[in-house]
């Protein structure tokens, strides 16, 4: 069965994560995808685990769903290949800063194929004094965006968020604008669109900024990120649990209390606030009380507690690693992850798109491209 975007050719000019993000999205929707590459390739091929040479699997990650085209975009040759491809292009992803050569700017794209939705990515937008800068700077815009300083030990200088949050959620902003344009095409035509690992990072800390607006109160909605170590879940017998009471009333508080064997907290010096503190990475308290809660909770396993707090309307889940979450029964059931054999890469788990279409079903259509493996088939 055909997917929502079939009929639709989407040319990716770009690397990294962003712009690769968005077109293999587009690419389980049933899109047709062609990833240029220049001849060196992709500087993604080496990023992260290898299982052979120096294919990385990153890349693997974010290209499945592609068809591959290594060209030269500086050569007259690689040019003329180029612009074949993107003249019936729906959909250019391009990276600010892919080439320099004027003929395959976003605007010599646009006059050459006026229907285009051509989607400029970059690390700070396309205006200003670091304008189109090219969107590999995530820590650059990690830091100018106050992102990272939420992140770290109290009283120490901020950290590096661990993934590509930003040029991720700026594929992920510009995978809806994209389909947002789409939309209007018939009447608008085509039209650029630019998105920014800096603007997005912006826009996710939106919330909190909000809640900073009240100056003699810094605790807010997660404001307390700045403050807080992080959060590892209550430990009990077997493992950890998220633990969360905030939608409990007094009564099934107190009787939570009984069915955990905790008379003894009303004695705690610290009751006062367990007794008001929901609890969880989210609450105010959460993190002075609980050693509270773990003096309980070790005498119980997981699956005790999670049926003990759910009994009693608390939101308790347990806390997994990687081999446990990707095994568990709820994953298997959503069928997030299925498997590929990837060329040059071997036998690959991957997550399956994130939509559910009743008509139109999302798909993982192939396993990502070796560099230029379809250079004879597309370009002929």
């Amino acid at each position: 069965m055909p997917g929502p975007l079939e009929g639709y050719k989407v040319v990716e000019m770009a690397e990294g994560v962003g712009g690769p993000y968005v077109s293999m999205e587009m690419g389980d929707a049933g899109a047709s995808v062609v990833k240029i590459e220049r001849p060196e390739g992709d500087r993604a091929r080496g990023w992260g685990s290898k299982a052979a040479g120096d294919l990385g699997a990153t890349f693997v990650s974010l290209n499945r769903s592609k068809r591959g085209v290594s060209l030269d975009p500086e050569s007259a040759e690689g040019v003329a290949a180029a612009k074949k491809l993107l003249a019936d292009a729906d959909v250019v992803v391009y990276d600010a800063g892919w080439t320099e050569n004027p003929e395959l700017t976003p605007e010599a794209i646009m006059a050459l194929n006026p229907k285009a939705i051509v989607l400029v990515i970059s690390a700070f937008g396309g205006q200003g004094p670091w304008a189109n800068y090219p969107p590999y700077a995530e820590l650059g815009a990690q830091m100018t965006s106050e992102a990272s300083l939420s992140l770290g030990t109290p009283g120490a200088p901020p950290v590096r968020i661990g993934n590509d949050n930003g040029a991720m959620y700026a594929g992920i902003y510009g995978l809806q604008a994209v389909c947002a344009a789409l939309v209007a095409r018939d009447e608008k035509g085509g039209q650029r669109i630019d998105t920014s690992a800096f603007g997005t990072l912006i826009a996710m800390r939106s919330t909190l900024w909000a809640a900073q607006s009240n100056p003699d109160e810094w605790w807010g909605f997660h404001l307390d990120s700045y403050i807080k170590p992080p959060d590892n879940g209550y430990h009990c017998k077997d493992g950890a649990v998220s633990f969360n009471l905030g939608r409990m009333s007094r009564e099934e508080r107190d009787e939570m209390y009984k069915a955990f064997n905790m008379e003894w907290v009303k004695d705690d010096p610290m009751f006062a606030i367990v007794d008001e503190d929901p609890a969880g990475s989210g609450s105010r308290y959460g993190y002075l009380v609980r050693p509270v809660w773990e003096k309980a909770l070790k005498n119980f396993t997981r699956a005790e507690v999670i049926e003990i707090g759910r009994r009693f309307g608390a939101t308790v889940f347990e806390k997994q690693d990687y081999a446990e979450f990707t095994n568990s029964d709820q994953v298997k059931a959503v069928g997030m992850f299925t498997e590929l054999d990837t060329p040059g890469f071997g036998r690959v788990k991957a997550q399956i798109p994130p939509w559910d279409f009743s008509e139109t079903p999302a798909a993982i259509q192939s396993p990502a491209p070796t560099l230029g493996q379809h250079n004879a088939e597309l370009l002929k």
